[in-house]
């Protein structure tokens, strides 16, 4: 028996390695996908409806100073990019592969959208109507193939989760119970 008690760690180490080699399992796997989700979602919430949609907004009806979001806006682009990065290089299990492929797109899609925005930051003060109207098109088409790529998104991860007998608790945004 003591023999075994001395192996002990070296079959824990073992074990831990053959777990990185066949990936995460259904469960562990779900918590990083969501978990990401849920960050990118934070972080466009800021930038689609929260104090930073507002100052942007008044920027944008004030016409000028839409250059001080550019540092805040680009962080926000890079933190989008990294979560992309980190789920492509993510061993995903097998069943999960269009799950997968549906978080990194809208990853993608993201980062598009970040990209769209931060083009307005571009816009001189006292920029014409004519020069804000193509990339605030832009930025609207790109939000509302996002918002798209979210249901299928949401739908997907539910999916999963009950394939899996994963429980995954929803709250309800508090904004979304106000309008």
């Amino acid at each position: 028996m003591k023999v075994l008690y001395r192996f002990a760690p070296l079959l824990l180490v073992l074990l831990a390695a053959c777990s990185q080699l066949t990936g995460p399992s259904a469960s562990e796997y779900m918590d990083s996908n969501i978990s990401t989700w849920n960050g990118l979602i934070e972080k466009v919430n800021q930038w689609s409806g929260g104090n930073d949609a507002e100052r942007l907004t008044q920027a944008m009806a004030d016409r000028k100073g839409l250059s001080n979001f550019k540092s805040r806006l680009g962080n926000a682009r890079q933190e989008a990019v990294d979560m992309r990065e980190r789920m492509k290089a993510l061993k995903t299990p097998d069943d999960a592969t269009e799950l997968h492929a549906k978080l990194v797109t809208s990853l993608d899609e993201a980062v598009v959208w970040y990209d769209a925005m931060l083009k307005l930051t571009d816009l001189p003060d006292g920029f014409s109507d004519e020069q804000a109207a193509p990339l605030l098109e832009a930025m609207d088409a790109t939000g509302t193939k996002f918002d798209k790529l979210t249901d299928e998104l949401d739908q997907m991860q539910d999916a999963y989760a009950r394939k899996h007998r994963i429980n995954l608790s929803h709250v309800e945004d508090p904004a979304a119970s106000e309008s």
